[in-house]
């Protein structure tokens, strides 16, 4: 891989993935919803997301969703006809909003931004955007082995499209000297990534946060934990 600014990575990303991403996003019709339509979607996707960590897949009813927002189960299936469609959007959502968040971050940087910085850029929008919604989270983890087989691809699918970013990432701060010589940059990525996800396991709000916490994770993966 050759090294790429950051406009570079997030140009590709948004002319491939992007479009796929949006392609695969479940609405009510082919027309762009309303700012209405939206919101309402929104508040069904929140609330879905709440039962879906509460009670699973299988064991979850459209019933159960719609009245926690006070809303007709009629109108619900209006915007997600089915089970199966809303908990697709509702894994997706945020793979779709994350995904979208960290090319802007990328592509706001100038192009003079060493790796390291861009990295941590990137973390900090990882970080401010999961643990913000935590219920979907939850749910992700609680559905993601019991919805239909297609509906698990499809998600693999985008979230694919996500890692990317990371992989190419750091292949390219390897590439241009940014990381240890001989270091396996797969393995590094893997440890960058799995220390970012797994914060959603024991992070609460009222300590560091989420910006504090990706600069101190960053500077720990890049500079240890022992004396310098």
């Amino acid at each position: 891989m050759t090294t790429k600014e950051p406009e570079e990575l997030a140009t590709l990303e948004a002319d491939g993935a992007v479009r796929e991403i949006n392609r695969t996003a479940r609405r009510a019709s082919g027309r762009k919803p309303s700012r209405k339509t939206e919101g309402v979607q929104e508040k069904i996707l929140d609330a879905a997301a709440k039962v879906f960590a509460q009670k699973g897949y299988q064991l979850t009813k459209l019933s159960e969703i719609s009245d926690a927002i006070d809303l007709h189960v009629t109108a619900l299936r209006y915007h997600f006809p089915t089970k199966d469609v809303l908990v697709e959007e509702m894994i997706n959502s945020l793979t779709r909003e994350l995904h979208m968040r960290l090319l802007a971050t990328l592509q706001q940087l100038p192009p003079e931004t060493c790796y390291r910085a861009r990295i941590e850029a990137a973390a900090i929008t990882y970080l401010n955007t999961t643990l913000q919604k935590l219920d979907y989270i939850a749910a992700h983890g609680n559905v993601i082995n019991q919805v239909p087989e297609d509906v698990r691809e499809r998600h693999f699918g985008l979230l694919n499209e996500t890692n990317r970013i990371w992989r190419d990432l750091m292949a390219a701060a390897s590439e241009a000297g940014e990381l240890r010589p001989g270091i396996n940059v797969s393995l590094a990525n893997q440890v960058l990534q799995g220390t970012l996800i797994w914060t959603r396991e024991w992070y609460r709000p009222g300590g560091l946060t989420p910006t504090e916490l990706a600069v101190q994770i960053l500077d720990i993966l890049f500079d240890g934990i022992a004396p310098r």
